[in-house]
């Protein structure tokens, strides 16, 4: 299996960091001005500290929307790719950013592109949805049930996932995260070749409750759990200190049982959520700093499943990324899992 087009979409609305404390602002015109100095003050600092600059959303008010730019994305990786429509046999949809739970949002896309001949499905496991999407395009590619294979995301949740309210400076620790959240749409295609691949996982199951989007009614399914629901159903509840620390424990133990892996990697790519705890975290993990792409979170902001990707793509215009370089893929995520993906691109 090769990567043979990779794309992104990104809207039109640039958001600051200064746009991101306007907001709460804003919104919250009721709040304690002693604790809204405060929170709004902290904010500021754990933005600029993680490498926050900013991040792109759609203008709403202008009808922007999320279809366009799956679409957009899904129509220029055919033009990179060379494909028509109906050369794609099976359709993978990924991510958290979707429109339904019923049925797969993948068969929505086949057919605005006119896939004709594509199979359809779903994957999620929050920012490691990606991922797995090609782990599973690799393993069905080798059983040689599928030829040319689509992946697409969609990640765009203001104004669906978010929650602006100022609880107290406690909520902090669990509502920071969504300021960093940016939107993208991007489209990988997944051809036939002998090209090697190796996937590689760590899991700490335990750690599930870390980070978040509940559903109404979740309580009948989860366990109770203080960590869980604190901002309402289908909002974004991510204790992002810990579950850094954590996700970064989980896969420098995992880096640590892939030899030579520094030897036998041009670039590495990791979902990141913060440029400078993960510029760190991989220095005490012993990958080289130069050979870390780490351009997507300022720029972008955290895209979720779609940060590799569109680090990818950002890597591949800027010429930093060539055919033949040996790409490891590193991401960390909630669930809580770690992987170690290498190929060549």
């Amino acid at each position: 299996m090769r990567i043979a087009a990779v794309s992104k979409s990104i809207p039109s609305k640039k958001v600051s960091n200064f746009d991101i404390i306007d907001r709460l602002d804003a919104l919250n015109p009721e709040t304690d001005p002693a604790l809204k100095s405060n929170y709004l003050q902290a904010v500021d600092k754990l933005l600029a500290y993680s490498g926050a600059r900013n991040r792109y959303i759609r203008d709403q008010e202008a009808g922007e929307t999320a279809r366009e730019h799956i679409i957009n994305a899904m129509k220029a990786a055919l033009d990179e790719a060379d494909l028509t429509p109906e050369s794609i046999d099976l359709l993978i949809y990924c991510g958290v950013g979707r429109g339904f739970l019923e049925p797969a949002n993948a068969y929505f896309f086949a057919a605005a592109c006119k896939m004709t001949n594509a199979s359809c499905f779903d994957v999620t496991d929050a920012c490691m949805s990606w991922v797995r999407a090609l782990n599973i395009a690799h393993d069905m590619q080798k059983q040689g049930s599928h030829r040319h294979i689509m992946v697409i995301n969609g990640e765009f949740h203001v104004g669906i996932h978010d929650n602006w309210q100022i609880q107290s400076m406690d909520a902090l620790n669990f509502s920071f995260p969504m300021y960093t959240i940016g939107e993208a749409a991007t489209a990988t295609i997944l051809s036939p070749s002998r090209q090697k691949w190796s996937f590689t996982y760590r899991s700490r199951s335990e750690l599930a409750d870390l980070c978040t989007i509940p559903l109404p009614g979740h309580e009948s399914y989860a366990p109770d759990t203080m960590r869980i629901g604190l901002n309402g159903p289908m909002k974004f509840v991510s204790w992002g200190k810990q579950l850094l620390a954590e996700g970064n424990q989980n896969l420098s133990a995992l880096i640590e049982t892939i030899p030579d892996i520094s030897e036998t990697t041009d670039l590495f790519f990791p979902h990141a959520p913060s440029e400078r705890i993960y510029r760190d975290a991989c220095k005490k993990m012993g990958l080289p700093p130069e050979k870390i792409y780490l351009s997507v979170y300022g720029t972008y902001g955290n895209v979720v499943s779609a940060s590799i990707p569109v680090g990818l793509s950002c890597a591949r215009q800027e010429g930093r990324l060539k055919r033949g370089d040996r790409i490891t893929l590193v991401p960390a995520s909630a669930g809580l899992v770690a992987s170690v993906v290498q190929t060549t691109f």
